[in-house]
């Protein structure tokens, strides 16, 4: 189940809203090896996090040669060492097993519900009849990287099977100046309307964006400014019948770099 964790005893969990792949080089010459490092923490803001085994349910790597397993070892961080061969899009994917999360009080789960645009949910919680206090949430991270290896705008972004993704339908290596990234978010592999998109440039002070998908699970990020991006998405559902949990969360998250 992972680790259970009481929101309320620990600012530091508190403020962890986002997580998301860090590679240390966005666009690698091929042939080399790159760093590739977790991070967690807010406003593209964030502490390294190291691999942990009996929390990950796929860490792997989408390029010219297929799809590869990520090498690596428990603890390790940076979380790998990626060799990239093929020039071309190369994507790293990483998904995390449910970790549970207890919410002391109703008012601090519904603090944590508005700032990722998850309003609806908390009247649906007082309609269900869901307790006020010790809220437990069972949150899975589903992050994605692109990589741009050799500097080469061929290849594209594409699902991976992860239960919630951003997916680039553009590249965003190939993006003139003044194109926006149009971005599709899938659920279980359909698009998912009306769930908050936030975009962060590292260098922006403006950060981050936000805009809401469409009715086809799209929404257009303005991607002009230079610098490395994170793009996240939080979706949240009721569990099934029986399930030792009030709600279940995904969180997905999507890395790139804008020249």
């Amino acid at each position: 189940m992972g680790l259970a964790l009481l929101l309320g005893a620990s600012p530091t969990v508190a403020a962890a809203h986002e997580f998301w792949i860090d590679p240390v080089k966005f666009v690698p010459k091929a042939g080399t090896t790159v760093p590739i490092v977790f991070r967690i923490g807010q406003d593209f803001k964030g502490n390294s996090y190291p691999f942990v085994r009996a929390l990950s349910d796929r860490f792997t790597v989408f390029d010219g040669r297929g799809e590869r397993a990520v090498k690596t070892l428990d603890g390790d961080d940076p979380a790998a060492e990626v060799a990239f061969s093929t020039p071309g899009l190369a994507i790293i994917a990483h998904q995390r097993k449910p970790e549970e999360v207890v919410f002391e009080t109703f008012a601090k789960f519904e603090d944590n519900l508005i700032y990722e645009g998850l309003e609806p949910i908390v009247e649906a919680h007082r309609k269900l009849g869901k307790p006020l206090t010790g809220i437990r949430e069972l949150y899975a991270r589903c992050a994605k990287a692109l990589v741009s290896v050799g500097g080469n705008v061929n290849g594209a972004d594409r699902a991976v099977g992860m239960p919630l993704e951003l997916v680039a339908e553009k590249n965003p290596y190939a993006l003139t100046a003044t194109d926006g990234l149009p971005v599709r978010l899938m659920h279980d592999g359909k698009p998912l309307a009306e769930v908050l998109v936030k975009a962060f440039n590292r260098a922006d002070p403006a950060s981050p964006r936000l805009a809401r998908t469409d009715r086809d699970g799209r929404v257009t990020i303005d991607v002009s400014r230079p610098g490395e991006y994170l793009l996240s998405a939080v979706h949240m559902v009721a569990p099934a019948q029986g399930a030792k949990a009030d709600w279940i969360s995904f969180w997905a998250s999507l890395t790139f770099a804008r020249p």
